[in-house]
């Protein structure tokens, strides 16, 4: 993700700081503002303290986690926790990702990742049963991913793949030569069974969770209708040479692919080794700096204007970025939006900053 200063959240607003490599500066939550494209309505939904993460559960309820530690939930009415963990919220670490089981109508699992406040070195998958509303069972299904030891690059991101394995994101730590070695976990897409296990037809051998290398801080992570996975990639900050901003990146990430950090970045910047290595991004920001974070793909059924585009969040420009569906083309800015996007069940887009949660929809 983008940096979060070493400043831990305060009340119900986060206080960070926002750079190319990550979140700096103070913000504040716009209520007012449409969206650039079609007419849907874009109101406030319900007060969150730095969401970094939604996910929907086939009830209904708004699964939200809080960077500092608290996952809630919302159902149109009320908000009541469902869970907290002890999180880190050191540099960039803390609450960062969220899954819904695709099989909870009969399993009831709740994931989370988080940054652990014991050890800050490493990080976990955790999941939850959820049982009247409350989080029961907690089961640590994935511990030790490394979080290494400085500030940034921590990765996060859970979703579950039409195949029904669970996808993690990790950043390289700031240890850019990790992200090419597929025997290091850094700078990784990683695939996992739902009970934290590691599948046998992964790419790089049966043990390995590793699903796709070339990443420098993926946050964002999201699975299109026919199976496509797109992962947001925040661009370089002065690493080794690079630009101080800019060169934000959406990636096509397929089995075993290979997303070029730190052999090049951008569009085909040379930087480490003879020549680039893998596939260039779909889309790159070139000198504008973004910051993506969360990310998904609109469906059929989705806001008027926005239809099957694939969306993100900018945590800098804090704006919804919508790209064509093959990501590509920047298309249009969309309503206000920092952190995380989903679409809901009712097919509106539900978005958050440092503490809102916002509705975009008829």
């Amino acid at each position: 993700m983008a940096r979060i200063s070493p400043s831990p959240i305060i009340g119900a607003v986060a206080l960070l700081t926002l750079s190319a490599c990550g979140l700096s500066g103070t913000t504040q939550p716009t209520v007012s503002g449409t969206a650039q494209r079609g007419s849907p309505q874009f109101t406030a939904y319900v007060a969150a303290d730095f969401a970094t993460a939604l996910a929907w559960s086939p009830d209904g309820r708004l699964f939200y986690a809080e960077r500092a530690g608290t996952i809630r939930t919302f159902d149109g009415k009320t908000s009541r926790v469902f869970a907290t963990v002890s999180a880190s919220t050191s540099g960039e670490q803390g609450l960062l990702g969220l899954a819904v089981s695709p099989s909870f109508q009969s399993d009831h699992f709740v994931y989370a990742f988080y940054s652990r406040a014991d050890d800050e070195s490493r990080q976990r998958v955790v999941r939850w049963t959820d049982q009247g509303g409350s989080g029961a069972r907690l089961t640590t299904i994935i511990d030790n991913l490394p979080a290494g030891d400085d500030c940034c690059h921590k990765g996060g991101r859970l979703a579950f793949g039409p195949d029904g394995k669970l996808y993690v994101t990790l950043g390289e730590n700031h240890l850019a030569a990790e992200a090419q070695r597929s025997t290091s976990l850094r700078g990784k897409v990683l695939r996992y069974n739902p009970d934290g296990s590691v599948p046998g037809d992964n790419p790089f051998g049966s043990s390995n969770p590793v699903w796709a290398i070339g990443l420098r801080n993926p946050f964002g992570l999201a699975f299109s209708a026919d199976g496509r996975l797109f992962v947001t990639d925040n661009g370089p900050t002065g690493d080794a040479g690079t630009p101080g901003s800019g060169w934000d990146e959406v990636d096509h990430v397929v089995r075993g692919g290979n997303s070029q950090w730190p052999t090049c970045y951008g569009n085909g910047i040379h930087l480490q080794g003879s020549q680039c290595a893998g596939t260039p991004p779909t889309y790159q920001s070139g000198n504008s700096t973004l910051v993506p974070t969360g990310a998904t793909f609109v469906s059929a059924q989705g806001p008027a204007g926005y239809v099957g585009d694939f969306v993100f969040c900018s945590y800098d420009q804090s704006r919804l970025k919508v790209l064509s569906p093959d990501g590509t083309r920047l298309l249009s800015d969309g309503p206000r939006c920092q952190l995380d996007v989903k679409e809901g069940p009712d097919h509106a887009l539900y978005m958050s900053d440092t503490s809102v949660i916002y509705r975009l929809g008829a």
